[in-house]
């Protein structure tokens, strides 16, 4: 007979409610996935789901695609890497990501930078899950065109993240400095150097918010610039940050 003390068998075996953010599937057998949630309370944890590409499935796939919002309970099981759903939901529903083809193309360039960029420590981190939560529900809802959204999400991003830029793009220090992750005198090495134009592009998206996002004005070809700097910056900064596949399907959308 198992001899631990009986709360911590109950611990075992409690069900957890958490939100959560779906980041990764994976097809398990027939009918199952294995999916990777970022979650509100746990972090980043690996799931186990059985038979949901079946009619009589309660559980569906379509909850499954990446980004969806969703409410998921789940027990912990010690010693187990894959944990078992037992309910899960998307919520709040998407209006229009999925209808979108602007909006769905940005949410698979934000699903592999949220999932190359964010550990499973299974840890919560309140104020990444947070930010990530509102931003897509704000993608969501906006009726607007939103070709800066992705250069906007992944420069605040990089504050959550620990690497956020530092300094002022200002007439003493008008270039940044992707590897030293600040704004400097003189642009000496210019693959990891941005020129002032740039720099000052990048300064005015970490002064911006989601409101004032499209006020800034920037031609498609500074857009792109921009972009792949900062997918230079992420990987200089993030040992796994490498091998995007989907920054060439977004140039395409919004060209």
């Amino acid at each position: 007979m198992n001899n631990l003390p009986r709360h911590n068998l109950l611990l075992r075996s409690m069900e957890h409610k958490t939100r959560g953010i779906i980041f990764h599937t994976i097809k398990y057998g027939e009918s199952g996935l294995v999916v990777k949630i970022f979650t509100e309370h746990y972090g980043l944890q690996s799931f186990i789901v059985n038979s949901v590409r079946g009619k009589k499935s309660k559980i569906k796939a379509a909850v499954f695609q990446p980004l969806t919002l969703v409410d998921l309970i789940f027990q912990i099981k010690e010693n187990r890497g894959l944990q078992r759903i037992k309910d899960i939901r998307a919520m709040p529903i998407y209006h229009s990501i999925h209808s979108d083809i602007v909006k769905s193309s940005l949410v698979l360039f934000l699903n592999e930078v949220l999932y190359k960029s964010i550990k499973e420590e299974g840890h919560a981190d309140q104020p990444l899950f947070d930010f990530v939560f509102y931003a897509l529900q704000i993608l969501d809802l906006k009726t607007e065109l939103l070709p800066n959204f992705h250069l906007y999400f992944m420069i605040q991003l990089s504050r959550l993240l620990g690497f956020f830029p530092h300094g002022e793009c200002c007439d003493a220090t008008p270039y940044f400095d992707l590897r030293e992750g600040t704004f400097i005198a003189s642009d000496i090495e210019l693959l990891i150097t941005l020129d002032a134009t740039m720099s000052r592009l990048l300064f005015s998206f970490m002064n911006a918010n989601f409101d004032t996002l499209n006020s800034l004005a920037m031609t498609s070809a500074q857009r792109k610039i921009l972009l792949h700097k900062l997918l230079l910056f992420f990987e200089l900064h993030l040992a796994a940050f490498k091998n995007l596949k989907t920054p060439f399907i977004l140039e395409e959308i919004l060209k």
